[in-house]
């Protein structure tokens, strides 16, 4: 964050100059800074500080950052780290990386909310770097000084940053393998060595499956195939297909899935062609959108960003430009491709649209201080009678200018950063994190077990809160034939559940096999979890009094020995 405000403060110092000194414009100001060896570090630091700044002030959300985190600490805490786990069970819905990197983050730093947060950051940060390294490589330093301030500063990049999923680690994965192949091309074209950038696409091609699937190298594969062509490099494409990288692609990805269909016969076909090709081309998901959702999100997301002079982008003139032309169409085809792909099905979440933030940063950044000379885009300029040096003058005023629209909707981004973060750290958010306090503080006599059930929901992050990840049995009607149909929270435990249905078993409770089990007297303590929204099936619960309530949530204990009160009622009933 301190780069940010040292870099503005740089731009509006050179604005008070005068005399001489005035005579070095923003734009050679900007080239100098972005050409020194130093900016690279510098910017990853403060990106960094930007990413992880106040990630540990507000607890996990449900239900993402309880389920992604929660699979990682049960990988961690069963020492499984082939198999993601969720209540226990093998959990499929998303290969193993994220929860690799998070078990890590989570061992090394501890169990709480900065380390669950740890690998989205880094991911950003990954992206940041990337984009700046190719864009200085091929275009120029001062467009890839700007461009990667625009991508770190926007809302949508700071808001991914902070939150506990999978998406802008896979979107991290897609941009650096777009990146680095494009590179390989381009140096190639350069007559440098570009072997090293191919293995490198290959590798993060590799990461990218891990992380979502087959998007992971589908969706860079389209982008660069669709710019080759376009570009009319037809033999292009035999840079990118070498066998080493091939061979390096399979060694990553392949002993993972084979480990998996070994262990848990139909997973090949449950994860490849279920969860990767069904819930693209079916309908019945969560999340229904319509078509244009993305394009809503990505005009409020750059919003900050947005100026008149950025219209030129439907003129004639703007695509007629040859400096750096081949980066530009590479980035609108990049951008066009991962738009369209995730528009088509009719489930869409917003972090699915990350991938397409880097070329949007390169594509506004044309029109921010440094763009007149990087990419002979010419902003406008008042006045047609004037001496050189009154026009040398004027454009110098006009720089300025420039400089200070761009301070001004940098700002504008950390401002509203910071404003999302102080919400999160003071709203009261649901979760378990206060309950599984008041059960950790709760006494109890020396070698007391504890079980604990959950009516009618699950709540992904109670094992997190509670620390040593508890079994949890689920109350629901599971008999319900909606159940491994609806696209719910009961859906993804019964997926689960069939890969080891024998060690499972246990987890899974009637409603009414339930409440006859709480008359039978149990040596050890039994705590209940409740939503007050989830009480359908629950209705004599109403007059129990619990033992703690934060929001809808309610917690009841039963010590050992006892039954709940309406047990004795229904004896009494039985003997009349």
């Amino acid at each position: 964050m301190q780069f940010h405000f040292l870099f503005a403060l740089m731009l509006s110092s050179a604005v008070v100059r005068s005399g001489a000194a005035s005579a070095i414009n923003r734009v050679d100001l900007l080239s100098s800074l972005a050409a020194k060896p130093l900016l690279l570090p510098l910017l990853l630091l403060t990106t960094a500080a930007w990413f992880v700044l106040g990630n540990w002030l507000w607890p996990l959300l449900n239900p993402d950052e309880g389920r992604y985190v929660g699979v990682a600490l049960e990988m961690l805490l069963s020492n499984r780290w082939g198999t993601p786990l969720l209540n226990g069970m093998p959990y499929f819905h998303k290969p193993p990386l994220f929860y690799w990197l998070t078990a890590a983050s989570l061992s090394l730093f501890g169990q709480n909310e900065f380390a669950a947060r740890l690998v989205p950051a880094l991911a950003g940060l990954a992206m940041v770097g990337a984009l700046f390294v190719f864009v200085r490589r091929f275009v120029a330093p001062a467009r890839a000084l700007t461009a990667s301030i625009i991508l770190a500063a926007t809302p949508l990049m700071f808001g991914a940053a902070h939150y506990a999923n999978l998406d802008l680690l896979v979107a991290a994965l897609i941009s650096t393998t777009i990146l680095c192949g494009a590179g390989a091309v381009l140096l190639h074209q350069q007559g440098q060595s570009y072997l090293r950038w191919v293995l490198t696409m290959y590798l993060f091609a590799a990461l990218g499956f891990l992380a979502k699937g087959l998007i992971g190298f589908v969706l860079p594969g389209a982008v660069l195939l669709c710019w080759l062509i376009i570009e009319r490099r037809n033999r292009a494409i035999a840079i990118l297909l070498r066998i080493p990288g091939i061979v390096l692609f399979f060694a990553i990805v392949v002993p993972w899935l084979l480990l998996m269909q070994w262990r848990y016969p139909g997973f090949l076909q449950y994860y490849l062609v279920y969860q990767q090709l069904a819930r693209f081309t079916q309908g019945g998901f969560n999340n229904a959108m319509p078509v244009w959702f993305y394009l809503a999100i990505l005009l409020g997301s750059m919003l900050p960003w947005y100026r008149r002079v950025m219209l030129a982008v439907f003129t004639r003139g703007y695509w007629r430009q040859e400096n750096h032309a081949s980066v530009r169409r590479l980035m609108c085809i990049w951008l066009a491709v991962i738009l369209v792909f995730f528009s088509i099905p009719q489930s869409k979440l917003v972090g699915y649209i990350l991938p397409v933030l880097p070329p949007l940063a390169f594509l506004f950044a044309e029109f921010f201080p440094g763009a007149a000379r990087d990419a002979t885009i010419r902003l406008p300029v008042t006045g047609t009678q004037a001496g050189p040096a009154q026009q040398r003058q004027r454009n110098l005023g006009v720089r300025a200018a420039e400089s200070g629209h761009f301070i001004a909707r940098m700002l504008l981004c950390l401002v509203t950063g910071i404003a999302g973060l102080v919400y999160l750290s003071t709203a009261a958010l649901p979760g378990s994190s206060r309950i599984a306090k008041a059960i950790r503080q709760a006494p109890s006599a020396l070698g007391q077990a504890d079980r604990y059930y959950s009516l009618d929901f699950y709540p992904f992050d109670f094992g997190f809160y509670m620390g040593n990840n508890p079994a949890l049995t689920v109350v629901s009607n599971w008999a319900d034939g909606q159940v491994s149909v609806k696209d719910t929270w009961r859906k993804e435990l019964w997926d689960a559940h069939q890969f080891d249905a024998e060690n499972s078993a246990y987890r899974f409770a009637l409603p009414v096999a339930f409440q006859r089990a709480l008359c039978v007297p149990a040596s050890d303590r039994r705590w209940i979890l409740s939503d007050l929204r989830r009480m359908n099936d629950f209705a004599e619960w109403a007059k129990i009094k619990p033992y703690f309530t934060d929001g809808r949530r309610h917690i009841y204990l039963l010590p050992p020995g006892a039954v709940m009160p309406w047990c004795q009622a229904v004896a009494d009933t039985l003997r009349q």
